[in-house]
């Protein structure tokens, strides 16, 4: 069934959601991130600023509302094309959480049609933890109607200093790491897993999550730039090339400032995994 343009302002769902410090510390875990702080049980955890993809895609499978036409199969179909969080409040390892999510924007491609979810998430006096414009891409999926869009209140993106010089580190994906990620974060779509869903949806192969090559960049970003993760309050990136189990990808920091850091990630074969990648940091 096609996407429907005429579905844009609807709501996605709504849902209570309850986060401990072991689902925080076993998605620290499945990135993975081995910073002590992140499984620090005494002084109090240290929440990956990536976690808040965990709690949104339960939102996402929870399917409560189908005014944008597909069915649960071509749901699944979605790739993470593109990410832009804005974390409002600090993360914390326990509490109740509310998330709802509204349906901004759709589009047209060559592979798919798009479609950009805005996730909000709460506390219990109505207080903002976090908001997300997720994009994805869902294979082999055609949009009824023209695209459309809402315009959202949202920072604006600062573009990298252009005399910075790229400092790289690599990070190695073993073949079983979009199993571990899956499990860890939650987060399970059969085309990081399953050789047969992966290729029904046009894959070749299962590739590694867009969430977790994002996390692993944050992780690895902030580390080369000497920034805690606990200062992020931003992050943002365009996911352009799949990531191969099995493989590797350098992430590459562009440049830094006092109040962002500008990085991207490139595959083995040169191609551009992960582009505009943007950190923004507490002052």
């Amino acid at each position: 069934m096609p996407l429907q343009a005429n579905a844009v302002g609807t709501s996605i769902g709504t849902l209570h959601i309850d986060v401990d410090d072991r689902w925080v510390m076993a998605y620290a875990a499945g990135v993975p991130d081995e910073r002590s702080e992140l499984f620090d049980t005494a002084a109090g955890v240290v929440v990956h600023p990536l976690f808040p993809v965990a709690p949104e895609w339960a939102l996402i499978i929870s399917r409560q509302s189908g005014s944008t036409g597909l069915t649960d199969e071509e749901a699944r179909r979605g790739i993470h094309v593109g990410h832009d969080m804005v974390i409002e409040q600090p993360l914390r390892g326990t509490g109740r959480l509310h998330i709802e999510g509204r349906l901004i924007a759709v589009d047209a491609r060559r592979m798919g049609a798009t479609q950009t979810a805005l996730f909000t998430a709460t506390e219990a006096d109505g207080t903002v933890v976090w908001r997300t414009k997720m994009t994805s891409l869902l294979l082999g999926v055609s949009l009824d109607g023209e695209p459309a869009s809402l315009e959202v209140d949202w920072p604006h993106t600062p573009t990298a200093p252009s005399e910075s010089e790229p400092v790289a580190r690599r990070s190695e994906v073993r073949a079983i790491d979009a199993h571990v990620y899956s499990e860890c974060a939650r987060i399970w779509n059969p085309i990081h897993t399953d050789v047969v869903a992966a290729r029904r949806s046009g894959l070749a192969e299962p590739i590694l999550h867009g969430t977790a090559t994002l996390a692993r960049a944050v992780s690895i970003a902030t580390d080369l730039a000497g920034v805690p993760l606990a200062a992020v309050q931003r992050v943002a990136g365009t996911f352009k090339a799949p990531v191969p189990l099995g493989s590797w990808f350098d992430v590459r920091l562009l440049g830094a400032s006092p109040t962002h850091l500008w990085f991207d990630a490139v595959n083995a074969d040169g191609s551009t995994a992960l582009a505009g990648g943007l950190l923004g940091l507490s002052s």
